[in-house]
């Protein structure tokens, strides 16, 4: 287990956590009374933004009745340790951080986007151009840049997780960069589109109104513990939603999407299209 990083420890910790607390039927207040948890702390360590002592651990495996399964508690006094171990920290802003450890861990991501690539399918210097014109502009890009390369090569890899992307057909026209920089990020999709964990499919405009018109989101399937997050990110803050009932409603809104959207046979046409187009505009 060691080669896992502690954010996504300390994900899967709080998603055991909340599911022995569920199960109990444990309020949210007694726990944050028996431990003397500031409001709100609870909600942070469910979702992996906090971690939780072994004492702390400690007084839930109790107070959930599973102090005495030993397998169970031995099981997440591990996670918890490893949890706690000394992370790199994200070179992403606070409140998406938990983002990327959920894209760690999970076993199947789905991301629809209208007009950018997303990070982990983003080339070098498609990156740099979407990370150079921050709202703070004493920011470096440079550490974000690295960050995503390396998210890419864990996400990425034939042994990774299943990853599903659906994109507008803007992105093929959104002069991000100058036009090789575009032509190359559009080969790359082009190449890791035949990857056997990778479909990437476009929905042309033509394709007129449908079911996630003026929104974007990611979809994250972790297998241990089994959980489905949506997570949707705003200029300064993100919503991370966990609910069957609101979950649901993205995976059904993203098979929509997936139906219609270009077969991966069209997309590769656009995308072989476009790339001719921006290769005659880079030799002009």
């Amino acid at each position: 287990m060691s080669n896992t990083p502690p954010a996504v420890r300390r994900v899967q910790v709080g998603l055991i956590l909340r599911n022995l607390r569920n199960a109990a039927g444990v309020s949210p207040p007694k726990i944050s009374e028996r431990l003397d948890w500031y409001s709100g702390k609870l909600t942070k360590v469910e979702r992996g933004d906090l971690t939780a002592s072994a004492a702390e651990i400690e007084v839930m495996l109790e107070m959930y009745g599973v102090a005495d399964d030993q397998e169970q508690a031995e099981r997440l006094r591990a996670l918890g340790k490893e949890a706690r171990r000394r992370d790199q920290p994200a070179k992403v802003t606070d409140w998406a951080a938990t983002s990327v450890a959920l894209e760690g861990a999970s076993a199947e991501i789905k991301v629809y986007d209208p007009e950018v690539i997303p990070a982990i399918l983003q080339t070098e210097h498609y990156a740099r151009a979407v990370l150079s014109n921050p709202l703070d502009e004493s920011v470096d890009p440079e550490p974000g840049v690295a960050e995503r390369m390396m998210r890419a090569d864990r996400a990425l890899h034939d042994e990774g997780p299943r990853v599903w992307v659906v994109l507008g057909e803007a992105v093929l026209y959104r002069q991000i960069g100058d036009y090789q920089v575009l032509r190359d990020q559009l080969q790359h999709l082009r190449k890791m589109a035949k990857r056997s964990n990778v479909t990437i499919q476009i929905i042309p405009f033509t394709t007129g109104e449908h079911v996630a018109l003026g929104s974007g989101w990611k979809l994250f399937t972790l297998e241990e513990p089994e959980a489905t997050y949506v997570y949707t990110e705003a200029l300064t803050s993100a919503d991370y939603i966990d609910r069957p009932a609101h979950t649901d409603a993205y995976k059904q809104a993203f098979d929509r999407l997936r139906a219609a959207a270009a077969s991966e046979r069209e997309t590769a046409t656009m995308l072989d299209r476009r790339i001719k187009e921006l290769r005659h505009q880079t030799t002009e």
